[in-house]
């Protein structure tokens, strides 16, 4: 049965719009019958380039992580209501948030002011240190799983769930899918992921909305984008309040990134204005040149 308004998932969501499409699957605004309020629904792709084994363990894998997202609470992550199968496709269902992707927004803008940055990046990383401290890594951080609400307000999304269907890794068949642009170097070495992958994902995110594109830049060839991640050869940041925690946050050495309640604690004094202190980037971070650029300013 295809997707359509009016389709009830579960015996109990009832979808009613479709309000956005990505690789992992479409999101609708739909309504819990039996709540009766609005909800977000995420109806997941079937994996694929996997054989049918390893796309039914990845789905597995999917259902699993959110149920363990589900746990989490805090203001700044996207609550997990429910997690239903949709004839053999993982169904999240979510708090509904008038919002946009951060990915939409640096689609229109381009880049954004250093304040705006700091501020959405410690509301991130706040979220994100709740769901360390709750033994959850993320796994896919980046700019479309940041949803910037209405009131400006930014939560962290879909926790788990892309790198459990397999997006931005080697399937077995040796295909790349999804974009590593924002992986941290262990991990497309082949690592697993850690809240220190988190906070390089997370770096490289900031980066990306001061800079106009991922410190290691973007390319058709994912590939070629998956080895040059790999060596964590980074471009530098140009001079701002934040840089000095955005240097440390894509230290190529796992172990001498900040933590995440450390990124947090950061980037809030640098969004209220106040300096933020952080020691100078290690031996192990390789930078390349900043490439000269008007510094971003707030708007008046």
């Amino acid at each position: 049965m295809s997707e359509q308004p009016d389709l009830v998932i579960a015996g109990r969501y009832r979808l009613l719009e479709r309000i956005g499409a990505g690789g992992m699957g479409h999101v609708w605004r739909g309504r819990d019958e039996r709540l009766g309020r609005t909800v977000a629904v995420k109806l997941l792709h079937s994996p694929v380039g996997l054989p049918d084994a390893e796309a039914d363990t990845a789905r597995q894998r999917a259902m699993r992580e959110a149920r363990i997202t589900a746990r989490l609470q805090h203001p700044n992550a996207v609550p997990v209501f429910d997690v239903v199968d949709h004839e053999g496709r993982p169904c999240l269902v979510m708090q509904f948030l008038p919002s946009r992707s951060l990915q939409d927004v640096l689609a229109e803008a381009g880049t954004l002011p250093v304040g705006a940055v700091a501020r959405l990046g410690s509301e991130v990383a706040a979220g994100l240190a709740a769901a360390h401290d709750a033994g959850i890594v993320h796994r896919d951080v980046k700019p479309g799983n940041i949803l910037v609400g209405d009131d400006g307000t930014a939560r962290i999304t879909d926790f788990g769930i892309s790198h459990a269907l397999g997006d931005a890794s080697l399937t077995s068949t040796g295909l790349v899918t999804g974009t590593p642009a924002y992986l941290a170097p262990e991990v497309a070495r082949g690592a697993e992921s850690t809240p220190a992958s988190d906070v390089f994902s997370l770096g490289s995110t900031l980066f990306a909305a001061l800079e106009g594109a991922p410190p290691f830049g973007q390319a058709d060839n994912a590939m070629a984008l998956l080895h040059r991640v790999a060596s964590g050869t980074v471009s530098e940041p140009r001079v701002s309040a934040i840089s000095p925690v955005l240097v440390r946050m894509l230290d190529a050495d796992p172990e001498r990134r900040p933590s995440m309640h450390e990124v947090a604690r950061s980037l809030s004094d640098g969004a209220a204005g106040r300096t933020v202190a952080f020691e100078a980037a290690s031996a192990h971070t390789r930078v390349l040149p900043a490439t000269p650029a008007t510094p971003a300013t707030e708007p008046t």
